[in-house]
């Protein structure tokens, strides 16, 4: 298996082949001009979505075959 050779953030298809598993997606914490929200986020940081709740977030990532990973 080859691993990435640069310091950059790792690609979506390294993450799947390393993990096995499906595409990961990291639910975090953001702050919009509503209060406090919870963004979908790939793997490289790209928001995909922003929900009222971390559970509407989680289960939103789940719903589009994604593997959501909480971030405090």
């Amino acid at each position: 298996m080859d691993f990435p050779s640069d310091d950059k953030s790792m690609d979506h298809e390294f993450f799947n082949v390393v993990l096995g598993a499906m595409p990961i997606a990291y639910v975090r914490p953001v702050i919009t001009d509503k209060g406090k929200h919870y963004a979908v986020c790939t793997a490289d940081g790209t928001q995909l979505a922003i929900f009222p709740t971390q559970d509407a977030a989680y289960f939103a990532a789940k719903q589009h075959e994604l593997e959501p990973m909480l971030i405090h």
